[in-house]
């Protein structure tokens, strides 16, 4: 065989052998589309064609056109040449993916559901896993909340050519967070007021992210209204705005603050409470001295053990335990103290009346023991109304025992001595009133004996009335 012969014969072959290798990427640009086929103009290599289907849409619709450029991947040679487009991404995506693996860039991927021990992620159409301890900085309490959600991951583990990829969320977030903590950490002074994300709650309050940096608001900076948990006020992911109260940089401690942004609750108090007004509130707590009843969102009024009848108070505790409503009366009010003296409402009495009082100075009346001390005997008169008899007044024979005398629950008649401290001290007298009831009784005896000419009359009476006689 000469030289020019094996040339030839090599140059017959190669034109007969195939232009192109399976798996072997080109370029094409197409000439011709049917209902089933795209037909790609290969160049030297020749026609191919694409299944219609990879080159469309989730509706069915064509994303090229006649005499654009696609790049695809041969899967097919011999009498044609057949491409997958598909496959061409396929081949990107593992390129793209192990230089993200390499240098650490975040990928996106989709969570598409969870299997054991963490999530499959689907990242540029492959497969991929997640522990659960690597999803989020924190484990969530239902783990299919993140089922579904496009989320930024770095790839920690690329092998196998991609059929091996392990991913992390949480070192994505934990770098985001160190810069965001940078930022924050430059706004972050007392009395400053900040936006924030709910991210724990607990007993003693909320942890809440104010950008790469948390801080805790204990229960009572939840809000002016009693709360009884953290989760009764707020839900973990919340955004909330909360206003800084300290900064602790030896301990690392931020304190926060919701409620120091909703305003004094008390300025409310002037057009809604009133003395002596029967209103409804919450029995919230209980103390040795009494019960607190949350009237007004942040404003609660003392209803003093001594304003509790002995047959009311498991009723009271019982009201404290659920937090019922009760019907109270205001006694006092002073909103320069923030204080209010309650009384329960009586008997009878409608949620909004105004109750009038029968306490004046001189008023002669009724009242019922509630104690008795060493000075003297406690007298309670209305509700919200009791008055002190000082043992000079009590009207007794020295060394009488008043504790047997006067028990707790009797009823005694008084007289109101003074009233002083805009009614919080009241100065009674067992003493006058007995006199004055006295004095009462034999004045109208008198009267009518004058009526009747009988007893009580004078000797000069009596001989005029005589002389008058015919």
């Amino acid at each position: 065989m000469t030289d020019s012969e094996d040339f030839a014969t090599l140059f017959a072959r190669h034109e007969a052998g195939p232009a192109v290798e399976i798996g072997q990427v080109v370029k094409g640009r197409i000439i011709q589309i049917t209902a089933e086929h795209v037909f790609v103009d290969v160049g030297g290599k020749g026609e191919a064609w694409i299944d219609r289907a990879e080159l469309a849409d989730d509706e069915g619709r064509l994303r090229v056109g006649v005499g654009d450029e696609v790049e695809a991947t041969v899967v097919a040679t011999g009498d044609e040449i057949r491409l997958s487009h598909k496959l061409r991404q396929g081949a990107q995506a593992r390129e793209t993916l192990a230089v993200a693996a390499q240098s650490g860039v975040p990928i996106e991927g989709r969570v598409a559901g969870v299997i054991k021990g963490g999530y499959e992620v689907t990242v540029g159409g492959l497969r991929a896993f997640c522990p659960f301890s690597q999803m989020d900085l924190r484990r969530v309490e239902s783990e299919a909340d993140y089922v579904g959600r496009v989320l930024e991951f770095r790839i920690t583990r690329y092998g196998e050519n991609g059929r091996n990829i392990v991913l992390s969320r949480r070192q994505v977030l934990e770098e985001q967070g160190a810069r965001a903590a940078e930022e924050t950490r430059k706004k972050l002074a007392p009395d400053a007021v900040l936006p924030g994300t709910v991210v724990s709650l607990a007993d003693f309050g909320a942890f809440v992210d104010l950008g790469g940096v948390q801080g805790l608001v204990p229960m009572s900076e939840l809000s002016h209204s009693r709360v009884g948990r953290a989760g009764d006020r707020l839900h973990v992911g919340e955004r909330v705005t909360v206003k800084v109260l300290r900064i602790d940089e030896a301990r690392g401690k931020i304190t926060l603050s919701l409620k120091a942004l909703e305003g004094d609750p008390w300025l409310a108090v002037p057009g809604r409470l009133r003395e002596r007004q029967v209103v409804r509130g919450r029995a919230v707590r209980a103390a040795e001295f009494g019960v607190f009843v949350e009237l007004l969102p942040g404003v609660d009024g003392l209803l003093h053990a001594s304003e509790i009848p002995r047959h009311r108070q498991a009723e009271l505790r019982e009201a404290v335990a659920a937090t019922a409503e009760i019907a109270v009366m205001i006694v006092t009010l002073d909103t320069g103290k923030h204080r209010i003296g309650l009384a329960l409402a009586p008997e009878g009495a409608a949620v909004g009346e105004q109750m009038s009082s029968t306490v004046a100075v001189g008023a002669v009346l009724t009242g019922t023991v509630d104690r008795v001390e060493p000075f003297g005997v406690f007298v309670r008169l209305a509700p919200g109304q009791t008055g002190l008899v000082p043992n000079a007044e009590l009207g007794t024979q020295r060394g009488t025992d008043h504790r047997r005398t006067f028990p707790a629950g009797s009823e005694m008649k008084v007289l109101v001595l003074a009233i002083e401290e805009g009614g919080r001290r009241i100065r009674l007298s067992r003493e006058k009133a007995l006199a004055h009831e006295e004095q009462a009784e034999t004045q109208a005896y008198m009267k009518d004996a004058a009526k009747k000419g009988g007893f009580g009359l004078t000797l000069g009476d009596v001989l005029n009335q005589a002389r008058k006689k015919p």
